[in-house]
């Protein structure tokens, strides 16, 4: 565990570690809140004093909590995603997360004899319920929007909100996030506990993060349904392509101007060619660098980005969660509460 804490401070920019340096927005955490909601309602088995499941929410606000301590944000940002938010990608592809509909979720498997399929859907919706209102009575911040994914909202703070002097952490599992690492903008998994900046990029992946997004379009992503090409996996593009090795710039279209000039020595390069469509649609699937999401969606962004955030109100905290009875899932919540929340940064300090 040592050596977890050590690593994750040394992967932190130093000028941000001092109290003096920081302001509002010197550090911002970026969740994404329905990837942390379902991986931890999905785990963990927690239950309240009447029995109930609560792993969900239990679990989300411990996950951010650890985060938080771990990175020492000076504020935070929980992105969910909104209704009909995956629509615009069924536009482009329609078979974008089709089978997630067809893949059941489970609750953790010690409720298997407990809860059948119906009850399961009402502790999912229960406890989004109860997560986002324990969440409005933190200091933090939460967003969501019709018609728009948590990526798109989540991608476009750091990349078009954030100055140059200021830096986004963006939680989350999804490997898309990691195409944006770069001088202002990491990558913590709350899953492997790592901060992905640029060399952890570099060292895991064995290409820069800016190369990243080339390589997943042609590797495609199971989780969202999308399509790679055979044979295409990271080891292989590497020795096919070591351009994406190099540091710089290798966009799609590179590789296809490469696998032009290598045609017909090697199965992948013909591949590849014969699946130009998808490439490309894969890319517009994927890509987070320049989000298609409206202007008012944008405005509606920027305006919830500058209102101001209260510090915590520790009583009004504590009565939401004796309302559902989680308080017992904290330990020692008062500490739980001052050493997750004690150095958060605000507009009025």
């Amino acid at each position: 565990m040592k050596k977890l804490y050590k690593s994750i401070l040394e992967t932190v920019e130093k000028e941000h570690e001092t109290r003096e340096d920081r302001h509002h927005n010197s550090r911002v955490l970026v969740i994404d809140g329905l990837n942390t909601y379902i991986r931890c309602w999905s785990s963990i088995p927690t239950m309240n004093d009447d029995g109930d499941h609560v792993g969900g929410v239990s679990g989300t606000l411990k996950s951010i909590g650890y985060a938080i301590r771990q990175i020492q944000p000076t504020r935070v940002v929980v992105v969910f995603d909104g209704q009909g938010g995956s629509k615009r990608r069924k536009k482009m592809f329609s078979g974008y997360k089709a089978d997630r509909s067809t893949k059941k979720l489970r609750v953790n498997r010690q409720y298997a004899d407990m809860m059948n399929d119906e009850d399961e859907r009402e502790s999912m919706k229960r406890q989004y319920v109860w997560l986002n209102d324990l969440l409005d009575h933190l200091p933090v911040q939460t967003m969501i929007y019709d018609g728009v994914e948590a990526d798109d909202i989540m991608a476009y703070i750091a990349t078009d909100i954030l100055g140059e002097d200021e830096q986004a952490v963006l939680m989350s599992t999804d490997k898309d996030f990691l195409q944006l690492v770069n001088e202002k903008t990491i990558v913590w998994s709350p899953t492997k506990k790592k901060i992905y900046n640029r060399k952890r990029v570099k060292e895991e992946y064995g290409i820069d993060a800016s190369n990243i997004l080339t390589y997943r379009v042609f590797d495609g992503d199971v989780s969202d349904n999308i399509p790679g090409i055979y044979g295409c996996g990271i080891k292989t593009m590497i020795k096919r392509f070591p351009e994406l090795a190099e540091e710089r710039d290798v966009e799609i279209e590179d590789i296809i101007r490469l696998s032009e000039e290598r045609k017909g020595k090697v199965k992948l390069f013909d591949k590849i060619l014969d699946a130009k469509e998808q490439i490309y649609t894969n890319r517009d699937l994927m890509q987070l660098k320049d989000v298609d999401i409206s202007g008012q969606i944008k405005l509606k962004v920027q305006d919830r980005f500058r209102e101001e955030v209260s510090p915590l109100v520790k009583m009004d905290f504590l009565k939401v969660c004796l309302k559902y009875k989680i308080s017992n899932n904290f330990g020692d919540i008062n500490s739980w509460l001052k050493d997750t929340f004690g150095n958060l940064v605000f507009d009025n300090q």
